[in-house]
């Protein structure tokens, strides 16, 4: 794939960023600031967001467009990445992972949200979402400017939206229509929860203490399949928390990439 956004810096093992919804690699920059682990940091943008093309229609939203983007970063970079994702990055993340064509060291995921996790288990917070992602479509279609406060109230909470810096509003509004493939790429993304157990990685499951119902659903659920997963919550924050909490996601982030390239190291010498 080409033209995708890339930025590289550092030295070490290769650890690629992949951004959320309404979100360029920018998002990670308080995180990467606040990490003393030797990393190369990489990031990219997903599709339809920074200077990634969007290759996505509404007739062709599968997550198969994103894994691309995941797969032609991880090419350039070299080697296995660790893979850390936020909200739907983390579900793009768990999708590479699963799709076997990206050499995955390990996998972090902060408040991913692969929402067919909860189609069956927990009916009503998938029906939510959906009504959710239904109406902000119409919203974006009539043109409504205050649209992306539906999906980002929804997963932050009330007046989320309001409070945000008019940079990053003026933004969203820009990335709406991304933002409307997105929600039905998440929904169309749908492995087997034995695909899901098959993962023998080590995943840091990270959401925040003041997550919405679905969320925790979801977490709980990946926590429940997958084999080396380990949860953590960070008090006092919601969705947003790279952002929000970055000195305690950093803190998480640090030592689980410390653990894994340690654990790496006598496979590299043979």
């Amino acid at each position: 794939m080409h033209g995708i956004d890339y930025v590289e810096t550092g030295r070490g093992a290769a650890v690629l960023f992949i951004p959320g919804s309404y979100s360029t690699h920018a998002a990670w920059r308080p995180i990467q600031k606040l990490l003393s682990q030797p990393c190369r940091f990489i990031g990219t943008s997903l599709c339809g967001y920074g200077s990634t093309p969007e290759t996505r229609t509404r007739d062709d939203d599968g997550i198969a467009h994103e894994v691309r983007v995941i797969e032609a970063a991880a090419r350039r970079a070299g080697g296995p990445v660790h893979l850390v994702g936020h909200s739907f990055g983390g579900t793009v993340a768990l999708a590479a992972a699963l799709s076997g064509s990206v050499d995955v060291a390990s996998l972090t995921l902060f408040e991913a949200n692969p929402l067919a996790l909860v189609r069956r288990s927990m009916s009503a917070l998938y029906r939510g979402a959906l009504e959710t992602s239904h109406v902000f479509a119409a919203a974006v279609a009539a043109g409504d400017p205050d649209a992306p406060g539906l999906i980002i109230d929804f997963w932050g909470g009330d007046q989320t939206f309001a409070m945000m810096p008019e940079s990053v509003r003026s933004y969203c509004r820009q990335s709406a229509p991304a933002n409307v493939l997105d929600w039905g790429t998440d929904f169309g993304f749908d492995p087997s929860t034995e695909a899901i157990a098959a993962l023998d990685l080590p995943v840091l499951l990270v959401r925040g203490a003041l997550a919405n119902p679905a969320m925790v659903a979801m977490t709980d659920r990946l926590q429940q399949l997958l084999p080396r997963s380990r949860p953590k919550i960070v008090e006092g924050a919601g969705h947003f928390l790279i952002s929000t909490h970055a000195p305690e996601c950093a803190a998480l982030l640090e030592a689980f990439l410390r653990e894994c390239t340690t654990l790496r190291q006598p496979a590299m010498q043979h």
